[in-house]
């Protein structure tokens, strides 16, 4: 009896000490993800201009968030609105002119520009307040967006002749699951390591207020269907499993750089714009 006494009285005496060594334990609890697993892949479409002096800084962001995020971030630079208008405020060091139609549609719709740039968009998701994104929400709004199983897979396959400077891409797109609804797909090409004068305010990202050699990344090129894309089926209605795919084809202007380029492409939700899945590719492997 006196031994199965002892056994309990050091058992309470064990439980009381680990509820105790439990109660020192600082909250909040911060929990971690890897996000190397996934197959979601998330856009962030950066609204910007030569003329802007913090989007340098918002550009920083993403390619921060893109390697934060194990490459698993596709970032398209929009320019367009007031801050993009080539020879900015008539100075003729802003002569370049970076706008496209696409892009131009898209910040009309979304209303970027209106709003002061920096901004964006993430994976076009629409909050109480609309589209548009100021940097400082971009990481709380794709985090958890990368967590999320993908609803589709995009595979690309780029051929480029570099004679005639035709690309043919070959972009497929299956679903994993059985969604309503009707689904656009959207083919841009974006281009990296454009050296052009940019205004910006923070010396340590460059010289201010104007870095002359300021190299623009992910500047969005074209779309190579259109603004808004084309349906990926004759109706825009998508089944599981049915592999989608078309090739586009582009001859690319003396100012393109073939070996700077990517191919992206996107497939969105008609209904809402919400993007479900976004994949590129170089141009040239």
């Amino acid at each position: 009896m006196m031994k199965s006494k002892n056994i309990i009285l050091i058992t309470l005496l064990l439980f009381a000490f680990f509820v105790n060594s439990c109660d020192k334990v600082n909250a909040p609890f911060v929990e971690e993800y890897d996000y190397c697993f996934g197959n979601k892949k998330v856009l962030i479409e950066d609204y910007t201009g030569h003329g802007c002096v913090n989007c340098p800084g918002a550009a920083v962001l993403a390619h921060k968030l893109k390697e934060d995020f194990c490459d698993r971030v596709v970032i398209i630079g929009v320019h367009a609105g007031f801050f993009a208008k080539p020879n900015f405020e008539n100075n003729p060091i802003f002569s370049a002119d970076f706008t496209t139609e696409a892009g131009n549609a898209w910040d009309t719709f979304f209303g970027n520009s209106s709003l002061g740039n920096p901004n964006g968009l993430i994976d076009r998701v629409k909050s109480a307040t609309g589209y548009v994104l100021y940097p400082q929400s971009w990481e709380t709004v794709a985090s958890p967006l990368l967590l999320e199983p993908a609803q589709a897979t995009i595979t690309i396959s780029n051929d480029f002749n570099s004679d005639t400077k035709e690309l043919s891409t070959l972009v497929k797109t299956e679903f994993l699951e059985d969604l309503t609804s009707k689904y656009m797909v959207i083919v841009c090409i974006t281009q990296d390591n454009i050296i052009a004068p940019q205004k910006n305010n923070n010396e340590e990202i460059g010289p201010t207020p104007v870095d002359s050699n300021y190299v623009h990344n992910h500047v969005l090129r074209g779309s190579l269907n259109g603004a808004w894309g084309e349906y990926l089926s004759g109706n825009g209605v998508v089944a599981m499993g049915v592999k989608y795919e078309k090739t586009y084809t582009k001859t690319f202007p003396e100012d393109w750089v073939p070996k700077d380029c990517h191919v992206v492409a996107f497939v969105y939700n008609e209904e809402t714009k919400t993007v479900v899945q976004v994949e590129e590719l170089a141009v040239l492997e």
